[in-house]
């Protein structure tokens, strides 16, 4: 079997790595030059023709991974090779490949994802681990397509083939514009007209045969000690990838104390430090998901070391002696508090110590030249350390280094406006020892100054328009403003008693401005007096993207037909409103400038409830008596563009034929007292032309009911010992089957009775209530009133601490002026919600602040206050690693 290399990915976002063997680029290149071959024809073949003659075909790769449960194909049995692939069926075969767990509840972010869709369960499991996000106002698109482009993407970081700076010809996104040159570049593409079209089902099974020809081994943690104070570090038998990050969980425990950790993974994916808020020394066990306990010793923090750090001292107002204290495992101790005495030799007198600070130049304490000894106790460990230094000054520099000024984090060049640029500079002195500067709260220069003296050393800048506002930190590090003013500007750096001297260059840019806005179709009808956001993408004058939020709406402008109106919204998403139907070309302006692509649009007619779309979550099958829930949850409607949605409550009406069968009252279908079989009308009364929905509702009587089953429970928490009223005890009930394997909603779904096979691992409380007291499995068996056994299930019990595992705000989206309260649902891996113990914080609190978080046993609240018009996104994260997401849109 082939190994894969390690990527995969979708839209723009970054590649997801999976577990697998080492990179084999030809086999790899040649999977995927298939794949992309069934489209346009565009990769070269001569490179590998060997392996082409060995190939299989498409079709039979798409049959292997049918069997395998991959894919499942269309009605008939059809492969559907020639079909564009949706989102939808990308997320289906992304979590099958990568054995992800179904989890419809993480798709609840998503409005347009419904509970009945056919991939909720994947799209859930997929956005839980990262591997793919929304497109925007909390939607998922499960039917927007899978591009070109975007497989190129695939295809060159498969190939471990870096992105090429360079033009493309042909029609390709910017974000993607490097992968396709270097696919091209590599003899991956030929070049063609777009690389935006759609891909095919044939390019899904190719790439996805290729991930699933991953054989990989089964991760497991093969140690762990302690590293640090509060840390502990786990060895894995191979490199963690981000679906694996994505499941792992952690449990480190003393005694029956949990001890909440974060981990943090090693670059090479091997390892991983837990970090904890706290950890007292004794034998505690670590339990990593997938693996074996492992069992572990933390030691007390004990001090093991105790230094001065510091060459010389600085002849200043406030220098640092550089006593540390470190403990067993090299780290610095902050608490240690060691006893400082300071003594200057030359001048035979005390220096006053505070902290660890002394001040050389007030008192005549020390001059220039001086010996000074630092003495440093630690009684309580038996450390002590004793160093003299010399006083020097900055002017005892021989060497001055400038390196390159960088810009700040995050960005690519230096702008005006910015603060705490870093002047990467170097003294050393005619013995080769550092020197370190005094520290310099601020330097303005003003009044037509360019110089000033610091330590003995002469600053000099030539335009104080550009630079300014120069500071040392007490590390020595020397940072600097930019102004109002773009420009160079010239920093120099003088050593007058040595001679020595440094200069660097500082290009500092303008304000960037909108130079390009490429406008996209949304890929969804458009329709007649719907606002409807179109996707965009905006370089500025240095060919950076400019954010929606950050797009200056007077600088661009749009044409079409009459009536059409552009918005940004407070997301900065562009939502455009058509008057008139028809088909038009939509034109940008940017800055007066018409820019090469323009968009073709349909506009549809106004929208309109066709019908009644179905009903799901319901029974069909009841027994005389029973009854079953039946409102807006249950009821979808489908407009005459083919959208979905949910029913509005007080909009529509459930009438069965005979209500003697089944009533509908009080929202519930309600089984009468004779079997029968009734049709049930769902009618909208939205639009007299909506067309009814019908189904059939059956009603058995009870002796038609020959076998039970017991309701799925799942695993139980195996260390409640607070009796069955815990919120992790669980009640145990059946359902009917007819002779045929019916299902049926019964009467009375409760057992009344119910024994355990294993008393010390589940325990009872009442007829019917279960609860666990510790890890392994029981049988559980329900009765009748008759004392008789209708139906068995064993049942799985942990003693793994409850841990939060899912987490989701109340709204994908909220929407305010002022206040709006926000709250976050925390359940454990037992799907019980639990206390959160964490917080919410905004991504912008110069957009809106989150205050007054309050903790429930249900739920973390908390105020979002507008700040000023824009959007944040709201971020909880729990000790644990388990996060949430929501936005705000503040108007």
């Amino acid at each position: 079997m082939r190994k894969s290399n390690q990527y995969f990915t979708q839209d723009s976002q970054q590649p997801k790595h999976f577990r697998g063997g080492e990179q084999k680029v030809m086999k790899k290149s040649l999977s995927l030059l298939v794949a992309i071959a069934m489209v346009f024809s565009m990769f070269a073949s001569v490179a590998f023709a060997a392996d082409a003659a060995v190939e299989k075909t498409t079709q039979e790769k798409f049959d292997e991974l049918k069997a395998a449960g991959i894919f499942t194909g269309y009605p008939g049995g059809g492969a559907g090779l020639t079909n564009e692939m949706t989102r939808a069926e990308f997320a289906k075969v992304l979590a099958k490949v990568t054995q992800l767990t179904d989890n419809a509840a993480a798709a609840k972010i998503y409005s347009d994802v419904v509970a009945s869709h056919w991939a909720v369960g994947q799209i859930g499991s997929v956005t839980e681990a990262g591997f793919m996000s929304g497109i925007g106002a909390g939607k998922f698109g499960p039917t927007g397509k899978v591009t070109l482009e975007q497989v190129a993407k695939v295809a060159t970081l498969v190939a471990g083939i870096s992105q090429v700076d360079k033009d493309v010809t042909g029609t390709v996104s910017p974000w993607a514009k490097g992968y396709v040159a270097a696919a091209i570049d590599a003899g991956l593409l030929t070049e063609v007209p777009s690389y935006q079209v759609n891909a095919t089902r044939g390019v899904l099974v190719e790439v996805a045969y290729d991930l699933y020809d991953v054989k990989p081994g089964v991760l497991k943690a093969t140690g762990a000690k302690q590293t640090g104070a509060k840390k502990i570090t786990v060895t894995f038998n191979q490199a963690v990838t981000d679906a694996d990050k994505a499941a792992l969980t952690y449990e480190l425990k003393y005694s029956l104390t949990p001890y909440p950790v974060t981990p943090e993974y090693a670059t090479d994916g091997k390892s991983v430090v837990l970090s904890a808020a706290y950890l007292p020394a004794g034998d505690f066990t670590l339990t990593v998901k997938g693996s074996d306990a492992i069992s572990l010793k933390v030691e007390a923090e004990k001090a093991t070391k105790i230094d001065v750090t510091v060459p010389a001292l600085t002849y200043a107002d406030s220098v640092d002696l550089g006593v540390k204290v470190y403990n067993q495992f090299s780290e610095e101790m902050t608490n240690a508090g060691p006893t400082i005495s300071v003594y200057n030799v030359t001048k035979s007198k005390n220096v006053p110590v505070n902290g660890t600070q002394v001040n050389l130049k007030t008192g005549d304490v020390a001059a220039i030249g001086d010996s000074i000894n630092v003495t440093a106790v630690l009684p309580s460990a038996g450390l002590s350390v004793n160093k003299t230094l010399k006083v020097i000054n900055g002017s005892a520099a021989t060497s001055i280094k400038i390196d390159q000024v960088q810009p700040l984090a995050g960005k690519t060049r230096i702008s005006v406006g910015e603060t705490g640029l870093v002047l990467p500079l170097s003294l050393v002195d005619v013995n080769g020892q550092a020197i370190k500067l005094p520290y310099q709260s601020q330097v303005i220069l003003a009044n037509g100054a360019h110089s000033f003296d610091l330590g003995g050393l002469i600053f000099y800048v030539s335009d104080t328009d550009i630079i300014n506002n120069i500071a040392v930190d007490p590390n020595g590090v020397v940072t600097f403003n930019t102004k109002a003013n773009s420009g160079t500007a010239y920093i120099t750096i003088t050593n007058g008693a040595t001679g020595a001297t440094a200069t660097t260059s500082v290009v500092v840019n303008g304000v960037s401005e909108l130079k390009e806005l490429q406008l996209q179709h949304p890929g969804k009808p458009i329709v007649k007096g719907e606002a409807i956001v179109f996707p965009f993408t905006a370089l500025d004058t240095f060919g950076a993207a400019i954010a929606g939020k950050d797009l200056v709406m007077s600088q661009v402008s749009f044409y079409g037909p009459q009536g059409l109106t552009v918005a940004k919204n407070a997301k900065g998403e562009l939502e455009f409103t058509f008057a008139n139907t028809g088909s038009y070309t939509v034109y940008t302006l940017v800055k007066g400038i018409q820019q090469a692509t323009t968009v073709q649009v349909t506009v549809g007619d106004s929208s309109y409830f066709t019908a009644v779309n179905g009903v799901k979550d319901v029974a069909t099958t009841y027994e005389v008596g029973a009854s079953n829930d039946f409102d807006v949850d249950n009821i979808t409607i489908v407009d005459n563009y083919g959208r979905v949605s949910n029913v509005a409550a007080g909009t529509y009406t459930v009438t069965p034929d005979d209500p003697n069968v089944v009533s509908y009252t009080g929202g519930k279908l309600v089984a009468g007292n004779a079997a029968g079989s009734t049709t049930v009308t769902v009618h909208s009364n939205a639009n007299t032309n909506i067309a009814d929905y019908k189904f059939t509702v059956n009603v058995v009587a009870s002796s038609d009911i020959k076998t039970f089953a017991i309701s799925d429970i799942g695993t139980i928490y195996g260390k409640d010992t607070l009796t069955g009223a815990s919120k992790y005890a669980k009640a145990v009930t059946l359902v009917g089957k007819t002779a045929s394997g019916t299902t049926v909603a019964l009467k009375n779904s409760n057992a009344n009775a119910v024994t355990t096979s294993d008393e010390s691992v589940i325990a009872l409380s009442g007829n019917n209530t279960i609860y666990g007291l510790k890890a392994g499995k029981s049988t559980i068996a329900a009765y009748n009133a008759n004392n008789v056994k209708v139906a068995e299930l064993e049942v799985t019990v942990s003693d793994a601490v409850p841990t939060a595992k899912t987490a989701a705000f109340s709204a994908s989206e909220y929407t305010t002026a002022g206040t709006v309260t926000v709250s976050v649902e925390v359940k454990d891996q037992y799907g019980v919600v639990i206390t959160p113990d964490s917080f919410i914080a905004s991504s912008d609190t110069t957009i809106a602040t989150v205050s007054s978080i309050t903790k429930t046993a249900t739920a973390i609240t908390a105020t979002v206050t507008k700040v000023k018009t824009g959007f944040v996104t709201l971020n909880f994260v729990s000790s644990n690693g388990t996060t949430a997401t929501a936005t705000v849109v503040v108007n």
